[in-house]
């Protein structure tokens, strides 16, 4: 569960699960984030319902894609599908 605001250019959220906060900024559609539990990087590209980025923290990247209010996420470090509800 995420708290906070996030656009094209800018995030500032809290991760509840974890316990902590997820900030960057960029590029429309190009963010740079960091996770302050992992203590990592991460990038974020987004282009309309679909998004990939690589994890710093993990070495992989991942992919996915919004459909209405579904998340779907394929972590190739975990290689598996990862699918929530907004």
């Amino acid at each position: 569960m995420f708290s906070g605001s996030a656009d094209a250019e800018r995030v500032n959220v809290y991760d509840y699960t974890d316990g902590c906060h997820v900030t960057g900024s960029g590029l429309p559609g190009r963010l740079s984030l960091y996770h302050y539990g992992e203590g990592s990087h991460f990038t974020l590209n987004v282009d309309g319902s679909r998004f990939s980025g690589y994890d710093y923290g993990s070495g992989a990247y991942f992919n996915g894609h919004v459909s209405g209010r579904s998340v779907t996420v394929y972590d190739y470090d975990e290689g598996a599908y990862f699918n929530y509800t907004v």
